[in-house]
């Protein structure tokens, strides 16, 4: 792949976050860049007990769970996020070997790619690459993570497949010729990808309110324990979750 079709990435990504801003680099920029730069290829501990000590400073008051879902959600969201684009926008995927994301004082957002590699295929075959290389990736993030704060597998597995499932509907709403049965049957090739419980599809579920696929969520972002937090839509821990929609 050339440096071209990169930067149709990046386009996609900026078009869903500012924030999430993509651009090349090499090992002498790399050296020399003054923000703390996290791998997929080397320890990360250091970078990672800034982070979430720069999240406990900025919210004393939110506790261990906050502090330690919030560490995990912004070391995750670029990688899912930049995934899904890729395969469906453009169906292709970047080798996220090569990604490295930016960390700035308790925010990571904005990564790099030294190596334009990237496999191309049907929806089937991308998928279960991408799951082998997040699979290995988010591994190596919460190995590192849990040597600052418990972080246990089955923890950010409902983590992770929250989120998936989070971005395929947002996604869903751009592209209305993604049915609800695409979504789901995609659901599950992404479980299977990630060697995740086939579970997570009572996730998915038809609002009550308009009949449209929703998520309930069996994960809790602890946002409400900050000071300015409230509970999510979706929150599981709302005694209405459960009354909100069916399979």
């Amino acid at each position: 792949m050339n440096q071209a079709v990169f930067n149709q990435i990046y386009q996609e990504c900026q078009q869903i976050s500012p924030y999430l801003k993509g651009e090349f680099t090499d090992a002498e920029s790399e050296s020399s860049s003054e923000l703390e730069l996290i791998s997929a290829n080397r320890s990360n501990i250091t970078i990672i007990k800034s982070l979430h000590s720069s999240l406990m400073q900025q919210s004393p008051e939110a506790g261990r769970s906050y502090w330690l879902t919030r560490s995990w959600d912004l070391l995750t969201w670029q990688p899912l996020y930049l995934t899904l684009t890729s395969i469906y926008q453009l169906r292709i995927l970047p080798d996220l070997n090569n990604m490295l994301q930016q960390h700035d004082n308790g925010l990571v957002a904005g990564f790099r790619f030294n190596c334009t590699d990237c496999a191309t295929g049907d929806y089937e075959c991308l998928i279960r690459q991408a799951g082998k290389q997040l699979s290995q990736l988010f591994e190596h993030y919460r190995k590192e993570l849990d040597q600052w704060a418990r972080c246990r597998p089955r923890f950010t597995e409902h983590l992770i497949a929250d989120a998936l499932f989070a971005k395929l509907l947002l996604m869903q709403k751009s592209h209305p010729e993604m049915s609800d049965s695409f979504i789901r049957r995609h659901a599950k090739l992404w479980l299977d990808a990630l060697n995740f419980s086939d579970l997570h599809l009572k996730s998915l579920c038809l609002s009550k309110l308009d009949n449209k696929l929703s998520l309930n969520r069996t994960s809790c972002c602890c946002v409400y324990k900050t000071t300015a937090g409230v509970k999510c839509a979706n929150c599981p821990r709302l005694k209405q979750k459960s009354k909100s929609c069916t399979n």
